[in-house]
């Protein structure tokens, strides 16, 4: 009871100071959403339409663009200035103006003119496939007039027109894809920033959090308590469960945060369970270490961001492991975080289970394990002396 008690102090501390309501609660919600927006797994390029009055034949060519061979996500406005606001944020890649009257201009044999919006040579495969859609419908056009010329009806004739371009051969374009994707087909979009957030906010939360055990070896409270009925035991057992509990707190705030509001898929939860819990003892270990070895306060906040920092980024918690190449990928297995980052993958994108990451949650139980021996033993000395 005496070590719940203790930890329990620990997390009000924790939820009293503003400041950390700020970094453990709405930062990591924050880049989350920054991290979506850059690897965002998207895997449809976003072209944004303006079709106001364009008649049958502008929203054939509209059905064209969202059944083509490119996959797009298609975003209507209402007017090009809106269109244009839209490109200029960034919120779509491209946008096309189809004028009003389209469908009676086209049908009098007036040319028309689509206007395309963009910014950069980026989109340039995407102007080639809205080109293509144009292209198609030009073709059909054609035909369907050369036939009303000789008398058909001309809506008749592009409906053949139509058929017959389904059927008529022509040349095909294969697109094979060669060696493994960067990230799997589908990924979703916050997925890669709630897996690295979590690491890395429940490791810096742990050691922002190391600072109050030096507090209290300062503050002589740790002594005052031994010199109760309160065992060592159950002082180590308390600051340990306090450490503990204040990265689940971090941990589990994340994890539902980012599966309620922006529906990331954690996979197998009792994987996600058990890395989530085997990551907070990891936190805990070595936030108990820097406090127990640490001088000072200021030092222990020092080192502890440093580290967190330093091995958040190292570890693939910061940038997606998977941009990195050799020899980086492998130092990065010399932190925790890289292998918490493999445990989420595993579970995420290849629909692992519990089983699947026992080898990460091993590695991962060695790097907390041996710090939290280190520190207990130091602390009881401590306590003792």
């Amino acid at each position: 009871m005496s070590a719940l008690a203790i930890a329990q102090v620990n997390v009000i501390r924790l939820l009293r100071d503003r400041t950390n309501l700020f970094f453990v609660f709405l930062l990591p919600i924050v880049l989350i959403v920054v991290l979506g927006v850059i690897y965002g797994g998207r895997t449809a390029p976003r072209l944004g339409i303006v079709t106001l009055d364009v008649g049958q034949l502008g929203g054939d060519l509209v059905a064209d663009l969202r059944t083509g061979d490119m996959k797009l996500e298609i975003k209507e406005f209402t007017d090009r200035a809106a269109l244009a606001d839209a490109v200029e944020r960034g919120t779509i890649e491209m946008g096309i103006v189809i004028p009003a009257g389209f469908d009676g201009m086209l049908r009098s044999g007036v040319p028309v003119e689509i206007s395309i919006v963009s910014q950069s040579a980026g989109t340039l495969v995407l102007q080639q496939g809205v080109d293509a859609a144009i292209a198609r419908q030009s073709a059909q056009l054609t035909a369907a007039r050369l036939a009303a010329e000789r008398g058909a009806d001309f809506d008749a004739a592009l409906a053949d027109a139509r058929d017959a371009q389904e059927t008529l051969p022509g040349v095909g374009i294969a697109v094979v894809d060669v060696g493994k994707r960067m990230f799997p087909e589908g990924t979703g979009m916050f997925s890669l920033g709630a897996q690295s957030q979590v690491i890395l906010f429940m490791f810096l939360t742990s050691m922002t959090a190391a600072t109050q055990v030096i507090l209290t070896r300062q503050l002589g409270v740790s002594r005052r308590m031994f010199s109760t009925p309160t065992s060592a035991n159950a002082i180590i057992g308390g600051e340990t469960l306090g450490r503990f509990a204040v990265a689940m707190v971090q941990g589990v705030f994340i994890v539902l945060v980012s599966a309620l509001v922006f529906g990331v898929n954690w996979g197998d939860w009792l994987g996600a369970t058990a890395l989530v819990v085997t990551f907070a003892l990891v936190g805990t270990g070595i936030a108990m270490f820097i406090g127990i070895f640490a001088n000072n306060a200021d030092q222990a906040g020092s080192i502890g961001v440093f580290a967190g920092m330093l091995l958040g980024f190292v570890g693939g918690a910061m940038v997606p492991i998977e941009v990195f190449g050799e020899p980086m990928r492998s130092i990065a297995h010399f932190t925790p975080h890289a292998w918490a980052v493999d445990g989420f993958r595993r579970l995420v994108f290849d629909g692992g289970s519990v089983l699947d990451i026992a080898p990460m949650l091993m590695v991962l139980l060695i790097f907390a394990v041996v710090p939290l021996a280190l520190a207990a033993a130091r602390f009881r000395r401590s306590l003792s002396a």
